[in-house]
């Protein structure tokens, strides 16, 4: 029916045109060029032309047919929206652009704008307003159309071209007023004001007014032909609409249906050019709410309702009311009784198909199995599952239908449903759909068969399959024939980039991972594992920048840091790598994340200092005037990180010893002594360090090195302190090696002990 469709509108509307069946480009009208609304002409070269023959009385008849080029154009809009691929039709577009090139030479051109002062006399202008009128709709319609067949702009110009050849007033503004019921204070909130420019919008003012006060005064506004407007239950705290305080903001003008189809068209713009977040929903409301305060038009104001469906839908409060609002419309497409439309006197008194369908190509409004199948994507978001499973089998989505019920439990029944469709015919997707339900290798082997070896899902369900029982070389296998049938599939590369880590081949895992964050550039994961085979592969150079772009997707990955801190020791990147230390705590800090974030190991504290200490001594060796300043303050900010670190890791005695050598190396002797002491308490706190050689070892060198700051001090007071440390510390290993060879380290500490009497000595002797 659409190809007839198409074939007699093609007929009507450019019967010179060449015969479509032989030709992949069009060959547009004569007239068409460039134009500044965005219509290119299309030209075929050195190509043989295949022009039907017509009579020339034909011919000459439907030129004077000048609707024939707009209602051409709509059916190809309609064709491309009733298409189910991913991408638009270049065919199409094409003859899209020469069609609405003819229609925007032939109703947009010589038309005058709407000059409010005019004085002419009203017949005069309601002729005008019609023509300008037309000129606008075209404009719409050629806006959607490039926003259907997603070209670059979305139609941007057209629809500001639509606003100014139909005179609509627009202004975007804000005004106080209150959202909620218990709110006290009003707050700033967005709306949109408007003014038609139709002649005789003053007379449907006054008339629309005059409605409204019957309607209010009987409540008959269910009676109206409109989509049902499900309205927040008594529970939820939003506010149906907006309450200005300002009673002016709550008085909107008549606009005609294509004023409001505009507004809609600046909505979608909104969308289309905004990212979808808080800011983007606030102004697509704002022009949704306008339209609303209407419901002329069946098609305009469900779309409206729609839209806003779709926004509640995100937000917590106003979710509830946008299911509802979805399931409301997509039942008023039926006459079954339904839970929203529960009556015949509903189904009766619902708008007839000439209404519904008098602005269809002037808004975007989804067919019928789009706003089932968005409902029901919905309804499985929420966990209602069975019913979006009832959904999808409405409109024949057998994939959803099977993992719908497999998510509620319903297993045999997902089973069933894919048998009775085998039973019917034979398809790769269901065998692959009855292999994961029963866990059989057979049904997936027998969709490969069916397809040729051409159906991907069914390797990544083999693969998936040798992966659960462990079998990694047989999963691996699968996974590359998934990517060589279908090489643009993110998850399989990654699925495949993680095995082969497992595997050890480490150049397949590179290969795999850098296929994925060329195809999603936001793989914060992916940009690990590709900084992790590089880390493996002992290249820190590549590792580097795949890291950034980790934490650049993903800051709150402390394994990525981790990663981060080992790769900038190796490149001598200090300064970086401090950074790491400092927000690996931060992490450690959070008590949700406490257990599972690692602590900052010693060595890479060590190499830090010792890193940072030598980068400064090569400056000075070479005497470079801004490496000494960086190299300052690199070591400015290791003594930051070691005053932290010592603060949270008390009990550690390398961390005291990191500080003492630190603050020998940068002159600070003053705080050696201190940081030796507190090496030496906690080294003691270890039980068993007598018995303990690594343990023991350390203590007799901590004493040594203490021992040696008291002599070279040379006071009594000091040599004191010394005598009675050394002491202590063999008292307590001769005690632990009672009746047994006590080590070597305590008789150097006894030699240690009789120097430093002997000085004691010496001074007293003094």
């Amino acid at each position: 029916m659409l190809l007839l469709s198409r074939s007699i509108f093609i007929s009507l509307s450019d019967p010179e045109r060449p015969d479509w069946t032989t030709h992949s480009a069009l060959i547009p009208h004569s007239s068409n060029k460039d134009s500044k609304y965005g219509a290119k002409a299309l030209m075929q070269k050195n190509e043989p032309t295949s022009i039907p023959q017509y009579s020339a009385s034909f011919i000459a008849a439907t030129k004077q047919l000048t609707a024939a080029d707009i209602w051409s154009a709509r059916a190809v809009v309609a064709h491309q929206r009733l298409l189910q691929g991913d991408e638009p039709s270049l065919t199409l577009w094409n003859e899209a652009q020469s069609v609405f090139a003819r229609c925007i030479e032939t109703f947009c051109t010589n038309v005058e704008a709407i000059d409010s002062d005019d004085d002419s006399t009203a017949i005069t202008k309601m002729t005008k307003y019609k023509k300008q009128a037309m000129a606008s709709r075209v404009m719409l319609e050629w806006g959607l159309a490039q926003t259907h067949f997603n070209q670059e702009g979305k139609g941007k110009t057209s629809f500001n071209q639509a606003v100014k050849f139909a005179g609509l007033k627009i202004q975007v503004t804000g005004a106080e007023g209150k959202r909620t019921k218990f709110q006290r204070n009003a707050t700033a909130q967005m709306t949109v004001k408007a003014t038609s420019a139709s002649p005789n919008m003053q007379i449907k003012q006054e008339e629309k007014k005059k409605e409204a006060e019957e309607e209010d005064a009987h409540d008959n506004t269910a009676s109206k032909n409109v989509p049902e407007m499900i309205e927040h239950s008594e529970d939820e705290i939003l506010l149906e609409r907006i309450k200005f305080t300002n009673a002016k903001d709550n008085e909107h003008k008549t606009l005609t249906d294509l004023d409001q189809a505009i507004l809609l068209s600046l909505c979608l713009d909104v969308k289309n050019t905004n990212p979808m977040d808080g800011l983007t929903g606030e102004q697509m409301g704002a022009y949704l709410e306008r339209v609303l305060h209407q419901h002329d038009d069946w098609m305009i104001y469900a779309t409206a309702l729609l839209e806003r469906a779709w926004l509640e839908s995100e937000r917590v409060h106003g979710r509830e009311r946008a299911i509802l609002q979805i399931q409301a419309l997509a039942d008023q497409h039926t006459n079954r009784l339904t839970l929203t439309q529960s009556t015949f006197e509903s189904v009766e008194n619902s708008a007839p198909p000439q209404e519904r369908l008098k602005n269809l190509h002037t808004i975007v409004y989804p067919p019928r199995w789009g706003a089932l199948q968005d409902l029901a994507e919905r309804y499985a978001k929420i966990g209602i599952m069975t019913s979006a499973a009832e959904l999808f089998e409405e409109i024949e989505l057998w994939d959803e239908v099977v993992e719908c019920y497999r998510g509620a439990g319903k297993v045999n029944k997902a089973e069933e449903i894919v048998r009775k469709r085998l039973s019917e015919n034979e398809t790769p997707r269901m065998w692959a759909a009855l292999g994961e339900l029963t866990k059989d290798p057979a049904h997936y082997e027998r969709a490969l068969e069916l397809s040729n070896g051409r159906f991907s899902a069914a390797y990544c369900c083999l693969g998936q399959h040798y992966f659960d029982k462990g079998d990694l070389r047989k999963a691996s296998e699968n996974y590359m024939k998934a990517v060589k049938v279908k090489p643009l599939d993110p998850f399989v590369w990654f699925r495949l980039g993680a095995i082969s880590m497992r595997l050890g081949e480490w150049e397949t895992a590179l290969h795999a991972f850098s296929e994925v964050v060329q195809q999603e550039p936001e793989e914060g994961d992916a940009w690990a594992n590709v900084a992790a085979v590089h880390m493996h592969n002992k290249n820190p150079s590549e590792a580097y920048p795949a890291l950034l772009e980790a934490l650049k997707q993903n800051r709150n990955n402390w394994r990525v840091w981790v990663s981060k801190l080992y790769t900038c020791i190796d490149l001598k990147k200090y300064d970086e790598a401090i950074q790491a230390c400092h927000q690996l705590m931060d992490f450690k800090a959070k008590k949700n994340e406490s257990e599972a974030v690692t602590g900052i190991e010693e060595k890479c504290i060590r190499a830090i200092v010792g890193g940072a200490l030598a980068a400064y001594d090569n400056a000075i060796a070479n005497d470079e005037t801004a490496a000494i300043d960086s190299s300052r303050r690199t070591l400015a900010r290791v003594r930051e990180l070691l005053v932290r670190i010592s603060s949270t890791l008390k009990s550690e005695a390398w961390i005291w010893e990191c500080n003492a050598y630190f603050n020998e190396r940068i002159g600070r002797s003053d705080q050696v002594m201190e940081d030796l002491m507190k090496e030496h308490r906690a080294l003691q706190s270890v039980s068993g360090w007598e018995t303990d050689k690594v343990q023991l070892s350390k203590v007799c060198r901590v004493v040594t090195q203490i021992s040696e700051l008291h002599r070279e001090e040379g006071s009594r007071e000091s040599l004191v302190k010394c005598k009675f440390l050394i002491k202590a510390v063999v008292k307590k290993i001769e005690a632990a090696y009672f009746n047994r060879q006590i080590p070597e380290e305590t008789a150097q500490l006894e030699n240690i002990l009789s120097e430093v009497e002997k000085l004691i000595m010496e001074i007293q002797n003094n």
